[in-house]
């Protein structure tokens, strides 16, 4: 079983999905400019949620995005099961709480679709 990473989801302040957080081309390490990709295969994979929060605190100050740090699993079982609980929490928020909600919650769906997983492994 592969080991769970953490990736950077980035949204528009419409709740639009902007990209995954990637090693810019220029500057590899992120030390200087934040980078966006829409393939999950491209993006910056962190080893922990701290790291992942970092690059988040870094780079939210000169940009006009949402983050949310997200657990990722490359084992493409775990992900796929991961992506579906991510839809079935949104749908149900959406349906039973309203679109905004679903849309900007205050708290991290991805995060709770990770710890789900998680959870089912063990």
């Amino acid at each position: 079983m592969a080991e769970n990473k953490y990736l950077v989801k980035a949204f528009d302040y419409d709740g639009n999905f902007y990209g995954y957080a990637a090693p810019h081309p220029d500057d590899p390490e992120n030390k200087s400019f934040s980078y966006y990709v829409d393939d999950i295969k491209e993006a910056k994979q962190f080893d922990s949620y701290i790291d992942a929060d970092n690059y988040i605190e870094r780079f939210q100050d000169g940009s006009d995005l949402e983050y949310v740090v997200m657990l990722y699993n490359p084992d493409s079982k775990q992900q796929e099961l991961n992506d579906k609980i991510i839809k079935v929490i949104r749908d149900f928020v959406g349906n039973n709480y309203g679109a905004n909600e679903a849309d900007h919650p205050s708290w991290n769906i991805e995060a709770l679709a990770g710890a789900i997983v998680e959870s089912l492994n063990n």
